[in-house]
């Protein structure tokens, strides 16, 4: 069950190298989304873990609203594609995560932090609507999507290349991404950071790499949270649809990784997506409309 976070003593600064960083993430989403050809709303909601910025676009057709979960290191503006494809036919809202790069608070919680995030999200998902909602989470926003208590205001589960289920699969690569995010930042070092996350066939733009630059000076993005317990896994299972879905070559969680678990506590398989790695949002923007649609009532 998600775990409200009670007081500002249990949040921490997303590390960073100064302020300067935070406004210039914050400039570069307003940006962005004021670029966004696709009609939209900002508003920002009070929570415990603080200030929640929220994207909102799409009509109201009859089927359910989508609530997108962005990943680590990414914020609403920064996976626009792959929202508005879902807006064409359902109303989504997109949150940026507390203490991840965007326009919500910059805080995060210090301890227990996806059942912090769980109770965050508990505390939303009332706010946003009072229909009941797809919750459609990206890497840690799948963790977080999982964290939260299941309810009747929930109609269905697709999780993208999800943390929470299993542990970040290490590596000798990996290993020494981390050190170099510790040591310095540089354009460089996103640049090694994104081939390492995206399939080969990705190429990034430069608002891409750029966007990453800053994105690791708040924390390494492969450092992901510790599973959730199985009990918690296991209050999903057989409760609503579940689509979990994962990157043929997603270096943190592979579908080899994913699959067992996801059966025995899930009661779900795993779909594979061809030649794509753990930035779907970024990668395959088609992929979430896919899962979504693959199941969602018409």
């Amino acid at each position: 069950m998600g775990a409200p976070v009670k007081d500002s003593a249990h949040l921490i600064p997303a590390r960073s190298r100064g302020p300067g960083v935070r406004i210039a993430a914050r400039r570069r989403c307003r940006t962005l989304l004021q670029a966004w050809d696709v009609p939209h709303s900002l508003d920002h909601f009070e929570t415990t873990l603080g200030s929640t910025m929220v994207v909102s676009t799409g009509k109201a057709t009859g089927r359910p609203p989508v609530v997108v979960l962005p990943g680590a290191g990414l914020s609403a503006a920064t996976v626009l594609a792959a929202v508005g494809a879902v807006a064409r036919t359902h109303r989504v809202f997109v949150p940026d995560l507390p203490g991840e790069p965007g326009l919500s608070t910059s805080r995060r919680p210090r301890r227990r932090r996806l059942h912090a995030y769980g109770g965050w999200l508990d505390e939303m998902l009332p706010q946003l609507t009072d229909k009941p909602v797809i919750l459609a989470g990206h890497s840690l926003g799948a963790g977080i999507a999982l964290a939260c208590t299941p309810s009747e205001r929930i109609t269905g589960l697709v999780l993208l290349n999800p943390a929470g289920i299993v542990p970040v699969k290490r590596s000798l690569e990996l290993t020494k991404l981390r050190a170099a995010s510790v040591r310095h930042t540089l354009r460089t070092n996103s640049d090694r950071i994104l081939t390492y996350l995206s399939a080969p066939r990705f190429m990034p733009d430069d608002d891409v790499i750029d966007w990453f630059s800053m994105a690791t000076q708040y924390r390494f993005l492969g450092t992901l949270p510790r599973p959730l317990p199985a009990r918690d896994l296991r209050r999903w299972a057989r409760g609503v649809p579940i689509i979990v879905a994962t990157g043929e070559q997603d270096t943190l969680f592979p579908p080899g990784r994913l699959r067992g678990p996801v059966r025995a506590l899930l009661a779900a398989d795993v779909q594979v997506l061809p030649r794509c790695g753990h930035l779907t949002l970024r990668e395959f923007p088609g992929a979430l409309t896919r899962l979504v649609e693959s199941w969602a009532p018409t």
